[in-house]
């Protein structure tokens, strides 16, 4: 019998930004950013789950894709006083959940069939106590050796943008192509990434609040994203096993490398393409059972 959440406390308790339905979105925007996470719960006043949170929808929101509808609509295009103002649950999403009483072929499972990359966790009352990410699970591997290269995971072709592309183009490419990282190039050189974390965290900084109060949005979407990118690029070769990759995104605090084959960007492996992909590749049963046996090795990751 698999043992359950309960038993293997894989995830973070509790999660890093809770966040109540009546809360502004610029509040949210500092907490994601602050933590440096991509999700937050939403919770009623017993704490009970009611919505999620993400990046993606913040992005949405502030100009990527169709929830900005309600800066035009409602705020007549002024985007300073829509994150000031509109509450969180206007962009919230209804998710699955899990509770502590299920187990991890549960979790692997609503990932696959939901498409989602995180999920909150509650007690048998639907009260939140924490989040398990694909991150969490990812992590794991890191000390594996899978026999899965990267060329057979990862995503191509590699979308990307040159380093004078707008923010307002990033956030619609992230929106239309429904990725989180875009990588800056000129010609076949790599001059930075962009990610969705970035974008977040921009959008929190007092500078930026100062620029859409005073001057209006289309001067910060105009910001090139250059400006905002890493322009440490963490990169790795196609034959690499997934296991040394997982690795090295471990080292490194992050979710993605740019695969690079014989100086040519190839492609791009994530954290996404290790949870959709692998299971399927596997067998979500097998995979699962990976999962345990790297638990019970006592490579549990429980995040504070």
């Amino acid at each position: 019998m698999m043992k359950t959440l309960k038993e293997f406390k894989i995830g973070r308790y509790p999660p890093a930004v809770v966040v109540e339905k009546s809360t502004p979105v610029i509040k949210v925007i500092k907490g994601l950013a602050e933590k440096w996470v991509r999700h937050a719960p939403i919770v009623d006043e017993n704490n009970r789950l009611i919505g999620m949170v993400s990046a993606r929808d913040i992005i949405d929101f502030l100009g990527g894709g169709p929830k900005s509808r309600i800066v035009e609509e409602k705020y007549d295009g002024n985007l300073y006083e829509a994150i000031m103002k509109e509450p969180v649950n206007s962009i919230k999403y209804m998710p699955p959940y899990v509770t502590l009483d299920d187990d991890i072929q549960a979790v692997v499972s609503i990932m696959l069939e939901r498409n989602i990359g995180a999920l909150a966790i509650t007690d048998e009352e639907r009260r939140v106590v924490g989040i398990i990410s694909e991150r969490h699970i990812m992590a794991l591997f890191s000390e594996a050796k899978t026999m899965v290269r990267v060329c057979e995971l990862m995503s191509r072709p590699l979308i990307t943008l040159p380093p004078q592309a707008t923010l307002i183009e990033g956030q619609k490419l992230m929106h239309e192509k429904h990725i989180r990282r875009i990588p800056l190039k000129t010609g076949s050189n790599l001059r930075g990434i962009v990610s969705i974390k970035d974008v977040v965290k921009f959008y929190s900084l007092e500078e930026t609040l100062e620029r859409l109060r005073l001057l209006g949005k289309e001067n910060v979407y105009d910001t090139p994203l250059s400006y905002l990118a890493s322009t440490k690029v963490i990169t790795v070769e196609p034959h690499v096993d997934l296991g040394e990759a997982i690795r090295i995104m471990r080292e490194n605090n992050i979710g993605s490398l740019v695969v690079v084959d014989r100086g040519e960007c190839t492609g791009i492996i994530t954290e996404r393409d290790f949870i959709i992909k692998l299971p399927k590749m596997w067998g979500v049963e097998l995979f699962v059972d990976e999962v345990e046996e790297l638990i019970v090795a006592g490579r549990i990751v429980v995040l504070r």
